[in-house]
């Protein structure tokens, strides 16, 4: 039974930081932008039309910070002991690494840290806060109970480091990380405050929660502030710190299932994105247009339609969390979120083309085991496969790897990615002949340029030539002749592909001119650019 204090002291923490926040951000907003902390457009993958500002995460951090200051002092006044000796140190920690995440994430907006070093920073905040006692020492599996030792350190480690970056990595469009992050806020709560009676959990979720109703005010499309780094990794961070905290409180909310489902959505999403980048040999750390949000647009949903999409799911599955909470049954999170990824990947909304990518390698290597390489015309093995888009890029993969042998090539390489138009493509062919390990080989990264815009680029291995009259430079020279024409296929596929949506967005102006999206939208905007990064 909640006492008044307790009422009183959630009322600051959730209505006290919405207030907050709704009256800092657009102070944020405008110092941000006389500051020139915004994120520009550029001709690649930032399609909106003007900078927009990139201080959200500072406002909903300071309503937080500033509401849970003013919980503390109530507490103080009203006697209420929230601080303990037991919570003191790990409470203190955290706050300590919301303000170091907050810098990371500003310092990245602003001069594009390096995948690595962002990472490093994450790491020192994290081991931060697993020597404060922020630590996952076991949890509860279909009845067993199992106890990691040392390895909740690592695990911990794993589990911080993949909610801070979860939520960063599907902030892409107007409206969705605030959302999702609210919903992660709420479903904590309900956790903390309903089942474990954690006080200043509970208020710490509510206060975030709060902050972020406020931003998202600003946020929602078209938005006119961004979180940016600062935000999404801080909402990431809080979020799976309070998850780990209320689980060292409680069995029931260390049930295996339950923090699985309440993340499910933002970790199947970054799983993707880390397993796709992998799989068609780009670095994990480079961006893409594969996420959830991106395989709604292009299937013709609207921003708004795609926000409320995934916070609908992403609501389903912590429903499930809670409810598996109340009723002591964790089967119910678990059949919600093996419902919903099945969903996703066999109605092909999304998951399915990493799901190809993975069935295709297995198939790779399963062949390699079972059977002989072959001799004779076909001496090699090839895939490929449309990451997104419709154009068929195959016919140009088609042309290269028929004159692929003839180079004495080992392995190729071929990526086109071209966001604005929304097209993706992957394929990978190397030989099957024998190579003598002796054999001296030569790479060439190649990139695809047209129009000054980068477009992809080719990787290239091939052996060295043991015949004195054609060295390796030439080899390379005739090969590199041999790709020029490529880029001006690739040209002339992207004109086709920019003409039919000029075509498309005119049909649909003359079909409804009093319409405002279609006013305002762009030959090359499906949906329209301003809401999409």
């Amino acid at each position: 039974m909640l006492d008044s204090t307790t009422i009183i002291v959630y009322l600051i923490a959730g209505v006290g930081s919405f207030l907050l926040s709704l009256m800092i951000t657009p102070i944020v907003r405008a110092t941000s932008h006389r500051l020139g902390f915004v994120d520009k457009p550029d001709r690649r993958r930032k399609a909106h039309k003007a900078p927009v500002a990139l201080g959200g995460g500072v406002a909903v951090f300071l309503g937080l910070v500033v509401s849970m200051a003013v919980v503390f002092g109530y507490a103080t006044f009203a006697n209420a002991t929230l601080i303990t000796a037991s919570n003191f140190l790990p409470l203190t920690c955290l706050a300590i690494a919301a303000a170091g995440i907050v810098v990371l994430g500003g310092v990245d907006d602003v001069t594009g840290l390096r995948g690595r070093y962002k990472l490093l920073g994450q790491v020192a905040l994290t081991a931060l806060l697993i020597w404060s006692g922020a630590l996952i020492e076991g949890f509860s599996a279909f009845g067993y109970q199992v106890n990691l030792g040392w390895l909740a350190i690592p695990a911990t480690a794993f589990w911080l480091l993949g909610t801070t970056n979860a939520v960063n990595l599907i902030d892409g469009i107007d409206g969705l990380a605030g959302s999702v992050g609210l919903i992660l806020c709420l479903t904590l709560a309900a956790i903390t405050g309903g089942l474990q009676d954690n006080v200043v959990l509970t208020a710490t979720m509510l206060a975030l929660g709060g902050s972020l109703l406020a931003f998202l005010r600003y946020n929602f499309a078209p938005a006119t502030i961004y979180l940016g780094d600062t935000g999404s990794m801080l909402v990431g961070l809080v979020c799976g710190t309070v998850a780990v905290l209320a689980s060292a409180k409680s069995s029931a909310a260390a049930a295996f299932a339950v923090p699985i489902a309440v993340w499910s959505i933002p970790i199947l999403d970054s799983f993707a994105a880390l397993l796709r980048r992998k799989l068609t040999g780009r670095s994990m750390f480079s961006p893409d247009r594969g996420h959830l949000h991106h395989s709604l647009l292009v299937r013709g949903w609207s921003v708004q339609q795609a926000s409320l999409f995934i916070s609908l799911i992403c609501a389903t599955t912590c429903l499930s969390a809670v409810l598996s909470i109340y009723m002591r049954n964790e089967w119910i999170a678990i059949f919600t979120v093996i419902a919903v990824m099945v969903f996703l990947v066999f109605t092909k909304t999304f998951g399915h083309i990493e799901f190809a990518l993975v069935s295709g390698r297995m198939r790779r290597l399963a062949t390699s085991i079972s059977t002989k390489e072959p001799h004779g015309e076909h001496n090699f093995r090839e895939s490929s496969i449309q990451l997104q888009g419709s154009r068929e890029w195959s016919k140009l993969w088609a042309a290269i790897v028929e004159a692929a042998d003839g180079y004495k090539l080992t392995r190729m390489k071929l990526t086109i990615d071209i966001p604005l138009i929304h097209e993706a493509f992957y394929a990978n062919w190397e030989t099957s002949r024998p190579v003598s390990r002796d054999s001296q080989v030569w790479h060439l990264t190649h990139p695809l340029i047209v129009d000054g815009d980068m477009v992809g680029q080719m990787d290239i291995t091939g052996e060295v030539q043991t015949d004195k009259k054609h060295s390796t430079i030439s080899q390379i020279s005739q090969i590199l002749d041999f790709f020029e024409p490529i880029e001006e296929d690739i040209r002339y596929i992207r004109e086709d592909i920019e003409t039919e949506h000029l075509s498309m967005g005119a049909a649909k102006a003359v079909a409804n001119p009093q319409s405002p999206s279609s006013a305002s939208q762009g030959p090359l905007e499906s949906p329209p650019a301003d809401l999409v990064r």
